[in-house]
């Protein structure tokens, strides 16, 4: 009986899915376990490298590529339909497991309690542009204590890098489709808020998992509307949440600052001038970065600054 399920959505990584593919492989358990691609219709070798391995490797494949691209909520929500596993773990195509017990440490803690809505592990981030590692980047998340932890997920500051869900909450709490139908583009954040607020969770205080950054990455391609768009889907959903979850005054003030200096940051780094006078005029609260982000949309000199600041 598969326990486990490798949640892989995959969209033109064939670059890095073979040792995606491998990380996942190599793993040492004492359960089954499936591998449950949705390929959001790439359009380089990814399918075939993934066939390649199923070939090698029958029954441990379930893969479908979608017929029309559906964007990540929808192909995440697609590929979890087709997880028969207790236990989800969320990997994406160009990241790596770290370890060869990794999968075992997320069930055994899931063992021990099977009340838990998810389990975060530690993630080591690899720059492939600048050939760089971090090692346990979220050390600081994973070690602080629950409610600063909470807190900092009602804020959207945590990385879903590395989260191992329990299949059963997923379904009994997550409203996906109320997010399909506001046609939220995120997946994380709703999935996170949904479940922080109606069940426990785990830390494992261990860096398990290896989040890669590369050119091709979604998070690098973005441009000034879409940066934008997504900052603005969540600051949608966050208002959702406050009235959903009557979050305090002291969270709702602090993400409402946030949103704004995150707007003035991508008004100074893509240079525009109109909306970067009419998000400074919104920050009550100004601090030095803000008026580098400032006269960096004003003036093309400054721009430079920001990728020091």
């Amino acid at each position: 009986m598969v326990e486990f399920s490798i949640h892989l959505i995959t969209y033109n990584n064939e670059k890095h899915i073979e040792e995606t593919l491998q990380s996942i492989l190599k793993q040492k358990v004492d359960f089954d376990y499936e591998i449950v691609v949705g390929d959001d219709c790439s359009t380089d070798k990814t399918l075939t490298i993934i066939k390649q391995y199923e070939t090698r490797y029958p029954k441990l494949f379930k893969i479908q590529k979608n017929e029309s691209q559906l964007g990540i909520l929808k192909n995440f929500k697609a590929t979890l339909d087709r997880c028969v596993g207790k236990y989800i773990f969320d990997i994406a195509g160009d990241d790596l497991l770290k370890t060869e017990d990794a999968m075992q440490k997320m069930v055994d803690v899931f063992r021990n309690n099977n009340t838990l809505g998810f389990i975060d592990c530690g993630f080591d981030s690899l720059n492939d542009i600048k050939n760089t590692t971090t090692i346990f980047k979220n050390k600081k998340a994973i070690n602080s204590s629950n409610y600063d932890y909470k807190r900092a997920i009602m804020l959207g500051q945590i990385a879903p890098i590395g989260i191992c869900y329990n299949k059963d909450s997923l379904y009994k709490y997550v409203d996906f489709d109320s997010y399909i139908k506001k046609n939220i583009t995120i997946e994380d954040y709703p999935i996170l808020i949904d479940l922080i607020m109606n069940t426990d969770f785990h830390r494992i205080n261990e860096s398990l998992h290896i989040y890669r950054v590369h050119d091709e990455s979604f998070s690098h391609k973005r441009d000034f509307e879409k940066n934008r768009f997504s900052s603005l889907q969540m600051k949608k959903l966050f208002d959702y949440f406050c009235d959903k979850y009557k979050f305090k005054n002291d969270i709702i003030e602090e993400f409402n600052l946030n949103h704004l200096k995150q707007l003035l940051f991508f008004a100074g780094f893509y240079e525009k001038k109109a909306f970067g006078n009419e998000i400074y005029s919104k920050i009550k609260s100004k601090s030095i970065k803000d008026y580098i982000h400032y006269w960096a949309s004003q003036y093309p000199l400054f721009r430079k600054l920001i990728s020091i600041i």
